[in-house]
């Protein structure tokens, strides 16, 4: 197949974050002696698959990058090996009695939990109108309970976890709801943690191109989170302050990508 019928391909179907990156990194490897060729690509790409940060934050790093074909394979194995839900499972407390509660069942921490079966974890429901989290923990290993927001407030868990879809150092694009369920279930001794695996921290004008896809967020199924709601942000590297997320941002600001049609 050619890449650009690869390229329809792929921006017709959906997948999770992880196998699109992979499918897309695979295709634009092809494009090293075709540099309008990557940028029309990636352009395309993202007018179909807006709401991925990973893939965002891939696009940017091939368009940056001397070498197409090395830096896609380079990004692909980064999220392929993510060790955000490693680092995760290790942060959480142990031995812990207080119920740890999560915003539906998002990939990275459904990993986490499923390896922590020590933990009383609460799958929260009423979070997005995709109830694809329903059939993750169906499938998952995990000893998790769903709950509904009343129930878990009652049983007064110790961190709430929500995951993101990209964050800038400033705010988070999350599912529509995560504001609201974070604040009736936080309370004073509550830890609020954000999830944000590779790929997912975006430089501030990257961040903002990104959500002016999808402007209005609520007509798409998400909202703006300010990161100052939580306590720490979950990655690869452990637990970071919302103040330092700077740090975390490993991709360029793609000049090619500051107008997607």
């Amino acid at each position: 197949m050619m890449p650009f019928e690869r390229l329809r391909a792929i921006a017709r179907h959906g997948a999770d974050d992880r196998t699109l990156v992979a499918e897309a990194a695979d295709c634009l490897a092809e494009f090293d002696d075709d540099p309008a060729g990557l940028v029309v690509a990636c352009r395309r790409l993202l007018h179909h698959h807006a709401a991925c940060g990973p893939l965002w934050w891939l696009c940017a790093r091939v368009l940056a990058a001397p070498d197409t074909s090395e830096a896609a394979w380079e990004a692909e194995e980064l999220v392929r090996a993510d060790r955000t839900p490693t680092r995760l499972a290790a942060l959480l407390p142990f031995p812990h009695d207080e119920p740890i509660a999560v915003l539906g069942w998002p990939d990275l921490a459904g990993v986490a939990l499923a390896t922590r079966p020590d933990l009383d974890a609460l799958a929260v429901r009423g979070w997005g109108a995709d109830d694809s989290w329903h059939r993750r923990l169906a499938r998952s290993e995990a000893t998790a309970r769903p709950v509904d927001p009343t129930e878990a407030q009652a049983l007064e868990p110790s961190h709430v976890l929500a995951e993101v879809i990209a964050a800038s150092p400033t705010h988070a694009l999350v599912t529509e709801g995560t504001t609201d369920l974070l604040a009736e279930l936080s309370r004073p001794t509550t830890l609020v943690w954000l999830i944000a695996g590779v790929g997912r921290v975006l430089p501030a004008r990257l961040f903002d191109v990104m959500t002016r896809q999808l402007d209005p967020p609520e007509d798409h199924g998400f909202e703006l989170l300010d990161l100052q709601i939580a306590d720490r942000v979950a990655g690869p590297t452990g637990l970071d302050r919302p103040g330092n997320l700077t740090r975390r941002i490993d991709c360029p600001v793609a000049p090619e990508l500051l107008r997607i049609g």
